[in-house]
């Protein structure tokens, strides 16, 4: 069973209590003590929290390969469309899987999600943290170009790939009445292709959002955002089957 271990210093690290002890720069710590909800101390006197790990803990240690959808993204993907438990999605492509596991984890326990990666190395990746986070049951993953899915009576699909326009009439078709089209990309061209694509094909509710967000910070009495940071991340585009 994975545990997620977190300290006062918010450092944390996510192990598996199988391994019975886990050495860490804080000192050695016995797993056979970890009880979720309990603290327990290393053996330098180092205390932690032991928690159930989140999708969003898992993926703050999962592996990486090419640009993910960040958390805010994802968030934005929840709140427009609503997916819930139950929904059956479609994702393409895959990249490192982050937006898999996401969609993964709001339409568990009954929902599904499947997710298409042409590259291969890229697919392997994905693969890889579908596994680390438990979702194999929920996500199942195509090495196989998007172009060629065959899925139907879908409820959502994202699409986060060069040339998402030309996809646009197929996931019209493969989505249900009332389904979600969302396409994600980095460059506002691609957006306003894609755009034009969804209002030819009969997609209503069309809309565009860019989200910002800033960290503040507080030190010494003085609060500010932070100078630095990620900003822009993407585009993403929505609309709904009509």
């Amino acid at each position: 069973m994975k545990v997620l271990l977190l300290s006062k210093q918010s450092k944390s690290y996510i192990v598996d209590t199988q391994q019975k002890k886990f050495s860490c720069n804080q000192g050695l710590i016995d797993l056979t003590k970890a009880k979720i909800g309990r603290k327990i101390k290393s053996n330098t006197g180092a205390e932690f929290l032991v928690l159930q790990p989140t999708i969003t803990d898992l993926l703050r240690k999962a592996g990486r390969g090419p640009q993910i959808i960040m958390e805010k993204d994802a968030a934005q993907i929840a709140a427009v469309t609503g997916i819930t438990n139950g929904w059956k999605c479609l994702d393409a492509g895959s990249g490192s899987g982050f937006s898999a596991l996401m969609l993964g984890n709001f339409v568990k326990p009954s929902g599904s999600v499947v997710s298409y990666e042409k590259l291969e190395r890229h697919h392997n990746i994905a693969k890889k943290n579908v596994k680390y986070c438990e979702l194999e049951k929920i996500i199942k993953m195509r090495n196989k170009p998007a172009e060629q899915f065959t899925e139907k009576n879908l409820d959502l699909i994202l699409l986060d790939m060069p040339d998402a326009d030309k996809m646009v009439k197929k996931c019209y078709s493969a989505l249900k009445a009332g389904g979600w089209l969302c396409i994600y990309s980095p460059h506002i061209e691609q957006q306003i292709k894609a755009r034009k694509q969804m209002e030819k094909h009969g997609f209503t509710g069309i809309r565009t959002f860019e989200n910002i967000q800033r960290t503040w910070k507080s030190l010494k009495g003085f609060t500010h955002p932070k100078p630095s940071g990620i900003v822009h991340t993407g585009f993403m585009t929505f609309g709904r089957k009509y």
